[in-house]
């Protein structure tokens, strides 16, 4: 919900008439969210998609920034997954006799 996110997005589209018409809407409707920084939840994913501003700019209230995955969250060198080293002792599962 930013005016700044929708200047970028009026910038990437190239003009507010160019974003009614690919949101099917009237310009009028545009300068509105290029006003207020206010854009409905039926036109998020589609600015999205055509401008490749992001649906969490646009409108952090209902797609707020996703949580760290793990991999993200441990040093890489913790992360043991395709090093060939198991997680689970195979002498615990009778893997290893």
């Amino acid at each position: 919900m930013s005016i700044q996110a929708m200047a970028s997005v009026i910038k990437a589209v190239g003009s507010q008439t160019a974003l009614a018409k690919i949101l099917e809407c009237t310009p009028q409707n545009v300068q509105r969210m290029c006003a207020t920084g206010h854009v409905p939840p039926k036109h998020v994913l589609r600015i999205e998609s055509a401008s490749g501003v992001s649906r969490g700019l646009l409108r952090p209230d209902l797609y707020p920034e996703a949580a760290p995955t793990m991999s993200e969250i441990l040093p890489s060198s913790e992360v043991s997954v395709e090093s060939g080293n198991p997680s689970v002792n195979l002498s615990s599962t009778g893997g290893a006799q």
